[in-house]
């Protein structure tokens, strides 16, 4: 009845827990996230045993010890001044579970980092991941640029050379590894092979870094290898659309604050200034932020470390959409 009653309150504390998808960690995708799911799982096992033990021990000892109808209110219980061999026991056997999940999770490290070695360490896919506030900017090693969705191939290590702009971010996609912060001013390294296609849409930043950080989401999309080499070519340099890249540069850091229309949000409305249609409007606003005492709130340099295309791609998108521009379609 004891055991009953405990594992009736954990199955209580999962539909507590549904907004961040109950107790159970999500499915993975790749040999890192399966390791980290395995440590999940060992250490819970652990707590739910020890949890059982305590409240089943708890239960027994409120029942077994009330107070019986017809004793008095006042009346002091036998007094127990200690046991040598009790105390060392419970000190001992806890010190020995935490000693023993250290060394296994110690043990562990290696395959959550997924570093790889020789042949498979030379065919790893290297992508620059820029933190900013508040999107994520990949960089391919062939020029091509994406924001917010970072494509990969299929059962290829990625290495992701992780930096921040501005402040600390924090890279995870849980469906597929840990996360590993993206500091300023130091580059970290993250790696995991991702074995399943598909798209994995539950990537976020898990270190609070502005009044959007609940905007500043990321998706992988995992493909075969013909098909992220055709993706490659058609976004490098000489290829990618100026006007899509113009727009997911919009979206992911203009948008978030100004609207998807410029229509303003947190930030002001934008929507038919001219100067942000020029590079001597846009530029610093880019590269500088606003951050002036007769100019309420303050914008980040969202576009430190853009390059000149980036620039470019952004003005010829707000030239195509009028509304945002100020221009006529004759103009």
């Amino acid at each position: 009845m004891i055991v009953f009653l405990a594992l009736v309150s954990l199955a209580l504390a999962d539909p507590a827990l549904a907004q961040n998808g109950g107790i159970a960690p999500p499915d993975t995708a790749s040999p890192s996230g399966d390791a980290i799911n395995e440590v999940y799982w060992v250490v819970f096992a652990i707590c739910a045993v020890v949890f059982l033990a305590v409240e089943s021990s708890l239960i027994l000892f409120v029942i077994r010890y009330r107070r019986r109808k017809g004793t008095p209110a006042d009346a002091e219980g036998p007094q127990v001044y200690g046991n040598t061999r009790v105390e060392i026991v419970w000190t001992l056997v806890p010190a020995l579970i935490l000693l023993g999940l250290a060394i296994y999770t110690f043990a562990r490290i290696p395959a959550v980092q997924a570093t790889p070695g020789g042949a498979e360490a030379r065919n790893a896919v290297r992508i620059e991941v820029q933190a900013h506030q508040f999107y994520w900017q990949y960089n391919y090693p062939n020029g091509a640029i994406s924001l917010d969705t970072l494509y990969l191939p299929v059962n290829r290590t990625a290495t992701l050379e992780l930096e921040a702009l501005d402040v600390v971010h924090s890279w995870w996609v849980p469906e597929l590894t840990g996360k590993l912060d993206a500091i300023p001013g130091q580059t970290n390294v993250l790696h995991f092979k991702p074995t399943r296609t598909g798209t994995y849409a539950n990537g976020k930043c898990a270190e609070f870094c502005g009044v959007q950080h609940a905007l500043m989401l990321t998706k992988v999309v995992v493909m075969p290898q013909g098909e992220y080499e055709r993706w490659l070519a058609a976004n490098a340099p000489d290829a990618q659309d100026e006007i899509a890249l113009g727009k997911a540069e919009w979206e992911a850091a203009c948008a978030k604050c100004h609207g998807f229309a410029g229509e303003g949000d947190v930030g002001p409305q934008i929507a038919g200034n001219s100067a942000i249609a020029t590079p001597e409007g846009l530029e610093p606003l880019l590269f500088e932020g606003q951050d002036s005492d007769d100019n309420p709130g303050y914008m980040p340099p969202v576009g430190l470390g853009w390059h000149d295309r980036q620039v470019d791609a952004l003005i010829a998108y707000i030239k195509s959409e009028p509304s945002l521009s100020g221009e006529t379609n004759g103009g």
